[in-house]
């Protein structure tokens, strides 16, 4: 893996850390509150999540954390299984 993959892997890594905060102080806030709302932006357009989409921000945390996890994997020398990448910007 040459120097440039690894970064740009670093940098993902850094980018899923940050979204997945976000995203579970969003649920706490859904949780505690009864009443929150997030909006997510990627290339193929933007999704808004409230209240109601609890479950679907809790599925979404565990998207990226498996996505964490592989990453680190290829950063370890391990295989990892295909990469979904999420492209979320937090505006």
């Amino acid at each position: 893996m040459t120097t440039n993959q690894k970064r740009k892997i670093l940098e993902r890594l850094q980018s899923l850390e940050c979204d997945i905060e976000a995203l579970k102080r969003c649920r706490i806030d859904i949780a505690v509150r009864g009443y929150a709302s997030a909006t997510l932006s990627s290339g193929g357009g933007s999704k808004s999540y409230t209240r109601l989409d609890l479950s679907k921000i809790t599925e979404l945390i565990a998207e990226l954390q498996r996505e964490t996890r592989q990453l680190r994997n290829l950063l370890a020398g391990k295989s990892a299984n295909p990469i979904t990448s999420h492209y979320i910007c937090w505006g």
